[in-house]
């Protein structure tokens, strides 16, 4: 299957079978969140992967009784910062220099860059910025769930303060921002027989 049939074939699933993923198929949804882009490559979120029945029974009173939250084979929850400071980006500029075979020294210039855009927004402006990055990793996340023919239901329709409360991310400095269930589609969920409706072409794009 070629990528753009894989996205005609994804739809937000409703209802998942009991068919639980593989381990190799997990790490390939971690691997997909891990290598995705995001501003000054900074990566400001964390991904949690919830395969215990138990924990996601204790988020469904959060998730508006989207009972797909508890029923799925793995529950992935983005919680981005909630504050980006000085020690964030030292620490990331730090590896990057370990990465890169460089001195952190070396690449003072770019923390200066990074540092003048991110620290000089409030806290708000800060959470907005980080949560912003969640939506690209998550777009890389259905891309490969799509090309791979694993099911996912990317939600935001959910209490955050309450996953935020069961997961302990206040504690943590982080904020649940998107949560996907994935796993496989259920032969009786109906949601697959609705046609898939995307704009046209000719009124989504301009070309100039």
């Amino acid at each position: 299957m070629n990528f753009i049939d894989a996205l005609n074939w994804r739809y937000a699933v409703n209802q998942f079978s009991n068919e639980k993923l593989n381990q190799q198929q997990v790490n390939g949804l971690i691997e997909s969140v891990r290598l995705s882009a995001s501003s000054y490559g900074l990566q400001p979120y964390q991904l949690f992967v919830i395969a215990s029945d138990q924990v996601k029974n204790d988020l469904l009173p959060f998730s508006y009784g989207q009972t797909k939250v508890a029923n799925n084979s793995h529950l992935l929850v983005f919680a981005h910062k909630t504050q980006i400071t000085s020690k964030d980006i030292s620490l990331f500029i730090s590896s990057l220099a370990k990465s890169q075979n460089k001195t952190a020294l070396a690449l003072n210039d770019y923390q200066q860059v990074i540092s003048n855009d991110l620290l000089a927004k409030n806290e708000n402006e800060q959470s907005a910025w980080a949560a912003q990055q969640c939506y690209i990793a998550l777009g890389k996340l259905l891309s490969y769930t799509a090309i791979n023919q694993i099911d996912a239901c990317p939600m935001t329709g959910f209490d955050s303060q309450g996953i935020n409360q069961v997961l302990g991310l206040n504690k943590q400095g982080l904020n649940a921002e998107i949560i996907c269930p994935v796993g496989f589609r259920s032969t009786d969920d109906i949601s697959a027989l609705r046609v898939k409706y995307r704009k046209q072409t000719a009124d989504l794009v301009t070309m100039l």
